[in-house]
């Protein structure tokens, strides 16, 4: 009997190698997006080895560090991008989830290609139930996550408008309903727009060299207008980073400046060899239409959009609005306001300010033809090479139904436009204060208008008293990576720093366990041992307390 048990499993071995072995195929879903997923496994000698592929973002093959598979649970760590799968063999199939940077994902790997899930559905005559977007920005304020407006439209008219937090923002804050917010890279959309109204009148081109009007930028000669509109010039990003060291926050630099500064960054690519987006080429564009149209930006601006439709709440920082909300930041349980750009210094790329009414009125009015011709917009977003930017619009998917318009950024405001044909549906975001990650938000109200299940986030806004804290602190080495951690209180949180490198705050996740979300990182600790777990892209690494710490 013995003999005969240890042959079967013997044999239940092979039939699990078996079942291992070979393509397996799934797909995530990201509430916005379906992204077809590609595991290819195979065994040598009595190790497992693995690739990924993930073809709707690149043909490149991805190696998995580790690939193990015992009592029916498969296990891979795919260190280059921080992440890890686990998931347990059900009859046919892997049930689990893709871990990384500390969001989990729901991904199952069939042997042959998933089964077809039904597409999301156009509104079509379906009315959009405001009472589930009422609720879920309910809970995002009453959690101090979002701080902002929405506006939806259909057909031209608006369907659905909410201000929303505005009422945690300092008591000193004045603001009305015609307040409005920076809109950050949306200004670009509006160049991109008067540009090619220029295109239309015979007074530029798009195969135009940028030699014409700055012979003296590198590579002029080369760069034309479509890969300065297309992000596809080589010309680098004269804004930098958005922190508070930004040359650009403390005033004016004037022109010549910042085109020294373009000089100085040179040419990354070769035009219209890679995809990358550059606010040197919208700085170069706004100063084209300036000196074709002889005007300062802000008439150009009014004459050519703000005139042609009713936008009486839109401006260019050269018209000196008044009227506009501060960006603001949750620090310490309250909202603290964000020091921004100096807006003189984001002309035509970043400096104008609108409500989410007027931007939703602009989209409307540049789809049915008030600023541009038909054929003319056909050409902004109709070329099959511009798989993200068009020329001057971007193409926002949310699963198989794609809209068309701009985001945009700026030190402390967040900002989204887009306009879907089919249904004639737009939609404009403002947001002035976020604590969850605006793309996260956007998606999430997304999935409300198509009328989409979405599972609200978790937020644990518990505080640890300092004295609690106390028995975390310390200096912690660890024996499986060769990285040192320094655990320190500042400011009553929780905070981790490793050697030369910048610290970061601990979000409390649950008793001796604490997070830090944009790496993906969690610490577990382990007090009476003076030890913690810290766990990132599905591997784990034990730290253990310099025995000169208390």
């Amino acid at each position: 009997m013995k003999i005969k048990l240890l042959f079967v499993l013997a044999c239940l071995a092979q039939l699990c190698h078996a079942q291992i072995e070979g393509t397996w195929n799934g797909e995530l879903d990201t509430q916005n997006i379906k992204l077809p997923v590609i595991f290819k496994i195979s065994k040598k000698s009595q190790a497992y080895t693995s690739i990924l592929i993930s073809p709707k973002q690149s043909s490149r093959e991805i190696p998995v560090e580790k690939t193990d598979f015992s009592n029916n649970e498969l296990s891979l760590e795919i260190g280059s991008i921080n992440a890890g799968y686990k998931g347990t063999y059900k009859t046919d199939h892997f049930e689990g989830n893709l871990i990384q940077n500390g969001r989990t994902t729901a991904l199952n790997l069939y042997r042959d290609s998933k089964p077809e899930t039904p597409e999301v559905s156009y509104l079509g005559t379906k009315a959009i139930n405001a009472q589930k977007i009422d609720d879920f920005l309910n809970y995002m304020v009453q959690n101090n996550q979002e701080i902002g407006s929405l506006a939806i439209f259909r057909n031209g008219t608006e369907v659905y408008k909410r201000d929303f937090g505005q009422k945690l923002l300092p008591a000193n804050t004045n603001y009305d309903q015609n307040t409005g917010y920076q809109i950050g890279s949306i200004s670009k959309l509006m160049t991109a727009v008067m540009l090619f109204q220029l295109i239309e009148e015979g007074k530029l081109s798009l195969t135009e060299p940028l030699s014409t009007f700055y012979p003296e930028i590198p590579n002029a000669k080369n760069i034309t207008i479509q890969t300065m509109l297309n992000h596809t010039s080589g010309l680098g990003d004269y804004v930098g980073k958005a922190d508070k060291k930004n040359w650009l926050f403390e005033g004016p630099v004037g022109d010549q400046a910042i085109i020294d500064v373009i000089k100085k960054n040179d040419i990354q690519s070769k035009p219209g060899e890679k995809l990358k987006y550059s606010n040197s080429a919208y700085f170069l564009l706004s100063r084209i239409l300036e000196k074709i149209h002889n005007k300062p930006y802000n008439k150009i601006l009014k004459e050519n959009i703000l005139n042609k439709t009713s936008m009486p709440h839109t401006f260019s920082v050269l018209d000196n609005p008044k009227n506009i909300f501060k960006s603001y930041e949750f620090i310490k349980g309250s909202w603290t306001e964000v020091k921004d750009f100096d807006f003189h210094n984001c002309i035509g790329l970043g400096d104008i300010t609108s409500t989410p009414e007027d931007l939703n009125i602009f989209i409307n009015a540049l789809f049915n033809g008030k600023f541009i011709k038909k054929e003319t917009l056909d050409r902004m977003i109709s070329n099959k090479k511009e798989k993200v930017f068009g020329s001057g619009i971007m193409k926002i998917p949310f699963y198989n139904i794609i809209s068309y318009g701009h985001g945009g950024d700026t030190a402390g405001s967040h900002s989204i436009l887009a306009f879907e044909p089919t249904d004639q549906l737009s939609y404009a975001i403002t947001l002035n204060g976020q604590n969850f990650p605006h793309n996260s938000f956007y998606i999430a109200l997304m999935n409300l208008i198509y009328g989409r299940d979405y599972q609200y986030p978790v937020f644990n806004n518990a505080k640890i008293p300092v004295a609690d804290l106390e028995k975390y602190v310390g200096d912690y080495t660890s024996k499986d990576i060769d990285l040192s951690l320094k655990i320190f209180i500042k400011d009553e949180e929780l905070y981790a720093q490793a050697t030369n490198q910048a610290e970061f705050p601990l979000a409390v996740a649950e008793r001796d366990q604490f997070t830090f979300e944009k790496a993906g990182i969690k610490l577990t600790f382990i007090p009476e041992n003076k030890q913690f777990n810290l766990t990132q892209g599905g591997k784990t690494y034990l730290f253990n307390k310099n025995i000169s710490n208390k």
